[in-house]
């Protein structure tokens, strides 16, 4: 368990790269700039919006269970695991959302904008918060059709990240489950997704650092949980 332990740590800390360095160099969104990479990451970050997120499940299912070191008797076991991980931290994810209530990014410069408090905004119904975005393009012209559909689609609360806590639960039941030696060349793909999907969520004023932080956080406690339960059920077999 130590060496499983040490290799999920591993995972974490690469995952918090991406918000640490924009902490550091005080990256912050800013809706007055664009981006010619914005619309490739949008496509990154629909690897994980449903229902493409579901396909994704699919593809990183099969390719854990194929690279872990598991048996075809425990195919079960295994895909009970996984749906504990990743499942259970999107229950966590819509448990803390309301509770911290805290608006996105984007929500906090539209209502600045609209002179009004980002509580103002999360007090409407869904389609009068998509109205509200729609009234963005007066005064954020440079904003493409496809985020403004993007925000509409997602006018939730922003604290922790479901997007992140989604990828962190995937790359740390990788590196809890696969041998870093054997398999490097798959781990550096699910880790550059990863990363991907969550410079994703701040290029596109989803998510502030701390949310990607947190989701990190919360996912290695949590997965360090349920691998540790996991082995001492399997020794009791």
């Amino acid at each position: 368990m130590s060496k499983q332990l040490l290799n999920v740590s591993l995972g974490a800390g690469l995952l918090l790269i991406v918000p640490l360095v924009t902490l550091i160099f005080g990256w912050q969104w800013d809706p007055q700039r664009t981006s010619l990479t914005a619309y490739p990451f949008y496509l990154l970050t629909q690897t994980v919006t449903r229902p493409w997120g579901i396909m994704t499940s699919l593809v990183l299912g099969t390719l854990l269970y194929s690279a872990s070191r598991s048996s075809m008797q425990s195919r079960a076991a295994w895909a009970l695991l996984i749906v504990v991980v990743v499942g259970g931290g999107q229950g966590i994810k819509s448990l803390l959302k309301p509770y911290f209530a805290e608006p996105r990014p984007y929500v906090v410069k539209l209502t600045n904008e609209l002179h009004v408090a980002p509580s103002v905004f999360y007090q409407q119904s869904k389609v009068e918060r998509q109205a509200l975005i729609t009234q963005s393009s007066a005064f954020w012209p440079l904003i493409p059709g496809w985020q403004r559909t993007h925000w509409q689609h997602e006018t939730g609360y922003s604290f922790p990240s479901g997007h992140s806590f989604f990828v962190a639960s995937w790359l740390l039941l990788f590196y809890g489950l696969v041998s870093l030696r054997r398999y490097w060349p798959v781990l550096i793909i699910v880790t550059l997704w990863a990363w991907s999907v969550m410079w994703s969520r701040m290029l596109l004023g989803m998510h502030w650092p701390r949310d990607l932080i947190a989701s990190v956080s919360i996912a290695w406690v949590f997965t360090l949980l349920v691998l540790f339960v996991y082995r001492r059920l399997c020794s009791r077999k």
